[in-house]
């Protein structure tokens, strides 16, 4: 596990002072009990690691000068999970554990057997702090780009990656033999229902959009360890 790290939203310029606002600022304050001269990372979700000396603390921020910063490239291969709308108990799951296993983007859409088919600004504010927090707590440097899209029936062709739903078909087959067959080669979408699985009207809205039905497992996932599955073995495969 890396040293706590602190996320900022903004650039980071080797040489400039930054602002440390918010729950970050309580973290390294109040829990960290972090002092002016101390050391710290922080991290901006756009490959950069900067390590900052605490040169002033106010009331509600804290000033950092950035001694170093390091960027790192972007990912060369896209990992998409597109999530139909699960229970939010579920969902901070989902964005935690794709977080730690390289997704690159999420993009959350209302399935038709959604219980909930809309997002608040506070709910979609609190998806981002989770992604952050798996961020720092994994290592990686990005942070995956979160996208609030419409229903399936609405989706246009084509979809820039090649792209697969999970399917409790007996007859579906497996991932691994789809992927192996036909490796995608700079990303791949991954298409997730909720707790009552998709209807027929979106698994024909995904076949007219070239998504694929595969087999993630012989037992019938959650949503939430169907997502953490594929992703799992996306990231894998991608490596080789």
């Amino acid at each position: 596990m890396p040293a706590d790290r602190f996320y900022i939203k903004s650039a980071i310029i080797q040489g400039q002072s930054i602002k440390i606002e918010g729950t970050e600022f309580h973290h390294l304050v109040h829990v960290m009990r972090a002092s002016i001269g101390d050391s710290i990372e922080i991290v901006n979700g756009c490959n950069v690691l900067a390590e900052g000396t605490i040169r002033a603390i106010e009331k509600k921020y804290a000033s950092v000068l950035i001694n170093k910063a390091i960027e790192k490239p972007p990912s060369s291969f896209q990992i998409i999970l597109a999530q139909a709308m699960p229970r939010f108990n579920r969902l901070d799951f989902i964005l935690e554990k794709g977080t730690e296993l390289g997704m690159t983007q999420f993009w959350l859409f209302p399935g038709a057997c959604s219980e909930r088919k809309t997002i608040s600004d506070n709910q979609r504010e609190r998806m981002e702090l989770v992604m952050v927090a798996a961020m720092k707590q994994s290592g990686r440097l990005d942070l995956p780009f979160l996208e609030a899209r419409e229903g399936l029936k609405k989706w246009d062709a084509p979809l820039p990656y090649a792209a697969f739903y999970g399917d409790v078909s007996p007859s579906a087959p497996s991932f691994e033999k789809c992927w192996k067959e036909k490796p995608p080669r700079e990303g791949a979408i991954i298409f997730i229902g909720p707790e009552s699985g998709f209807n027929e009207q979106e698994i024909k809205s995904m076949q007219k959009l070239g998504v694929m039905g595969v087999k993630l497992h012989h037992n019938i996932l959650r949503t939430d360890t169907a997502a953490a599955a594929a992703l799992t073995l996306m990231s894998h495969w991608a490596l080789f």
